[in-house]
């Protein structure tokens, strides 16, 4: 053992157990200035010449240095690109990591299972002699190891490398607490820019329903003028005109919903309705020759609820499953009755046999301005389908799989 390593294991542990409490007071806030910290504790405790810090990319299948400390060794390591250990390449620091059992070794330079770069003398190699390595393991898998190594023979003691272990465990805390932290820090950000978008369309929306007032009422007095007249040519294209400005004013009172659910403005108009009558109306209206909507439910279904808004989910569930339909196959919805939660729900299920939702999709699918690749709207159709369902109380939710196709299923407490 090195003359320069205390003796004394009474010393030897105080000074290690002081170490670590330094270490585990380190403010962990922010990880690359928390682990360039702790590898300075460390090698000042262990008089390591070098201290490493390494991490698995999975892009390049490799453990990389993140931190490590100041010293002629780390910086040796870096001039020759020993930065960056392949796990093709194995190693010790790779067997480590895939196995999770920790390494000492007093005499590496005669190891044949650790990487020449490793072991081999300046200038040629970075001139390891003893080294411990450990795994850092983040909820119970493998993250990364900490090394650290010496140019002296028998450098390291058991001793150390409990300590080493110790240090590792709290590297794998402080790395999954970064994770979580920068997790938030993206969804803070991505709900910032949503609360933007949407302000931003919430003024537009208020400003183009100034304008799409007086615009459609002039519209529709031309198309009455024109019909009187029997101006048949004129009559088309004024009626195209007049659909196109109906459209634009349904997307403007999407953007209007979602200003008002975000206020806590949105009013419901509840009254007791057959929604089956809704649904067959519905399905007249949204079927084609190739994709008819196919129903099986009761003759009644007494609904107290807003009847417009129902309507607005169950058009846009039966218009995007017309749509993303396989060619001459029909939509299928089903109504049927459940007792539950001392009440009766009723649950409608529009299911079809198309492609099916992408997972990466699927798990944002509700969420406001998301919207598929094949979609022509802005993403507000289903975010304002599951709000009007939550605001009754209700739910809604999707099912994609391949081969079983896509299923929405809406589900309301029926209340006479």
């Amino acid at each position: 053992m090195n003359q320069n390593k205390p003796q004394n294991i009474t010393v030897q542990s105080e000074r290690l157990l002081t170490t670590l409490e330094r270490i585990l007071a380190i403010r962990t806030i922010q990880l690359k200035p928390a682990l360039h910290q702790a590898a300075q504790l460390i090698g000042e405790a262990l008089k390591a010449e070098k201290v490493d810090v390494l991490f698995y990319e999975t892009e390049t299948r490799s453990l990389f240095v993140v931190e490590s400390n100041e010293s002629p060794m780390s910086q040796r390591q870096r001039r020759l690109g020993l930065d960056r250990y392949p796990i093709a390449n194995r190693g010790r620091a790779v067997e480590v990591f895939l196995t999770g059992k920790s390494f000492r070794d007093g005499h590496v330079d005669r190891d044949e299972a650790e990487l020449p770069g490793v072991r081999t003398p300046p200038p040629e190699g970075m001139g390891a002699v003893s080294q411990i390595i450990v795994r850092i393991e983040k909820e119970g898998k493998p993250e990364g190891v900490l090394m650290a190594a010496s140019s002296e023979p028998d450098f390291f003691t058991d001793l150390d490398l409990l300590f080493l272990e110790a240090i590792a465990r709290w590297l794998g805390v402080i790395a999954h607490r970064a994770e979580l932290v920068e997790q938030q820090t993206q969804e803070a950000t991505e709900r910032g820019r949503h609360r933007g978008a949407e302000e931003l369309l919430t003024v537009m929306a208020h400003d183009l329903k100034n304008y799409l007032t007086p615009l459609k009422t002039r519209l529709e007095m031309i198309h009455r003028r024109m019909k009187k007249d029997g101006q048949e040519k004129d009559l088309r294209d004024i009626q195209a005109a007049l659909t196109t400005m109906y459209r634009l004013e349904r997307l403007v009172e999407r953007l209007l919903d979602v200003a008002r659910l975000d206020q806590g403005l949105f009013a419901l108009n509840r009254q007791t309705f057959n929604g089956m009558e809704m649904l067959q109306e519905m399905a007249v209206a949204l079927s084609t020759a190739e994709t008819p909507i196919h129903i099986d439910g009761p003759e009644q279904v007494l609904l107290f609820a807003d009847p417009d808004r129902i309507q607005q989910i169950i058009e846009n569930l039966l218009a995007n499953a017309v749509k993303h339909a396989a060619a001459h196959t029909p939509v299928l919805v089903k109504v049927g009755r459940e007792k539950r939660d001392g009440g009766t729900w009723v649950h409608i299920s529009v299911h079809n046999d198309g492609i099916p939702i992408s997972s990466a999709l699927l798990t944002h699918l509700f969420q406001p301005f998301v919207a598929g690749a094949r979609s022509q709207g802005v993403g507000l159709g289903l975010y304002l389908a599951r709000m009007i369902a939550h605001a009754h109380h209700g739910t809604l939710n999707v099912t994609s799989k391949e081969g079983s196709g896509t299923e929405f299923l809406l589900s309301l407490p029926e209340r006479t």
